[in-house]
């Protein structure tokens, strides 16, 4: 989820018209867009997740975030579905600053010393009780970025630009293609490649259908993906790209309203 949400990039406002790629070929479009997100220091995105498998279901969520100098980031789960049924308890705010954790979680809630809304997470003791590595999620966070999500693409073979459409009020230019699994990670460095290969499938034939739409700045707005693999479709991924360059205000939430998490009573379940 933390990976999805990074499909994002900035180094302007990109509000211009699609006139300086339109002369791209699509594989040079990519690889621009893939130079352009390189830059990307902040980044609002949109996603939704959606899978047929196992009687389908969906997650809808919003995100803020900077990645430079130093990670933080604001995310909102705003709906978890499975089977056409609303998963009680899930929606909620997640924030990361100052290399603390802070959640929002109706589902944690009841685990939270003193009622408090909001839960601190030690990072460090969370892995050490109950070997779940939040760090890892958010070094995911981290080093899928945009310019790695971008990259991938570029191992396509039979990127196509479609033509041109406006997106949230933004002219784009789209391109579509497919790239096997293998191909993608190929074009990342090995400690990216890792991260990014433990959400993708391990058959060799798995590929990763794209459509994305690039704005005259050369930076996405649009990036839906499709991962079939052996099992059949993994799940489609799109997400919405805007307030590119644009400032972060992230700050933990009001000392009075966070308590801490009760390991004890989480991992006994009571």
């Amino acid at each position: 989820m933390g990976a999805a949400l990074l499909l994002s990039g900035c180094g302007g406002d990109g509000s211009g018209g699609t006139a300086a790629n339109v002369n791209l070929s699509a594989n040079e479009a990519l690889l621009a867009s893939s130079e352009q997100t390189s830059k990307a220091d902040t980044f609002q995105a949109d996603l939704t997740v959606t899978n047929e498998g196992d009687g389908g279901g969906k997650i809808s969520a919003s995100g803020q975030f900077q990645l430079r100098p130093t990670l933080k980031f604001s995310a909102q789960l705003d709906e978890a579905t499975h089977g056409g049924s609303s998963i009680p308890g899930l929606q909620g705010r997640a924030i990361y600053t100052g290399d603390v954790l802070y959640a929002k979680v109706p589902q944690l809630a009841r685990f939270v010393a003193d009622g408090k809304p909001w839960v601190k997470i030690d990072v460090n003791q969370m892995a050490q009780r109950t070997g779940f590595d939040v760090q890892q999620l958010i070094d995911q966070v981290r080093k899928v970025n945009p310019a790695e999500q971008t990259k991938m693409l570029t191992g396509s073979d039979d990127a196509r630009r479609v033509g041109t459409e406006e997106i949230n009020g933004v002219e784009t230019t789209h391109y579509e293609g497919t790239v096997t699994v293998q191909e993608a990670l190929k074009q990342l460095d090995s400690q990216t490649r890792e991260e990014v290969s433990r959400h993708l499938p391990k058959d060799a034939d798995a590929t990763i259908e794209f459509d994305l739409w690039t704005d005259g700045e050369n930076l996405p707005r649009k990036l839906e993906t499709n991962v079939r693999g052996d099992q059949g479709q993994a799940g489609k991924v799109t997400v919405l790209y805007s307030e590119y360059g644009e400032s972060v205000s992230v700050n933990p939430p009001p000392a009075d309203q966070v308590g801490t998490l009760s390991l004890e009573s989480f991992l006994g379940g009571n």
